[in-house]
């Protein structure tokens, strides 16, 4: 099981190529997911995402093939989407303490 420092690699690792906003402070996320492992952390970086795409989601058109490029600009996982993600997970290691 990550670490502090463990788990802000992972989550720096699975961010990388997200648009993140300003108010996304990746070292509290870390602090929040105590007792995640890596595949936790995934999920969670997964679920910010979705939570963001959803909220957008009336914003486009399901059957166009382009998605404007200024929705698309618009779009950036905030602090939100994380606390979302995180309140919504099990870590993988109190799985067996919570059944």
């Amino acid at each position: 099981m990550p670490d502090e420092a463990g788990r802000v690699e992972i989550l720096n690792i699975h961010t990388k190529k997200m648009k993140l906003a300003p108010d996304v402070d990746i070292l509290e996320v870390a602090k929040k997911t105590h007792g995640f492992v890596g595949a936790d952390l995934r999920g969670i970086c997964q679920k910010a995402a979705l939570q963001c795409v959803r909220e957008k989601m009336d914003l486009f058109d399901m059957d166009d093939e382009v998605i404007d490029a200024e929705v698309l600009a618009s779009m950036f996982v905030d602090d939100t989407h994380f606390a979302f993600a995180v309140g919504e997970s099990n870590p993988a290691s109190l799985r067996e303490l919570s059944a």
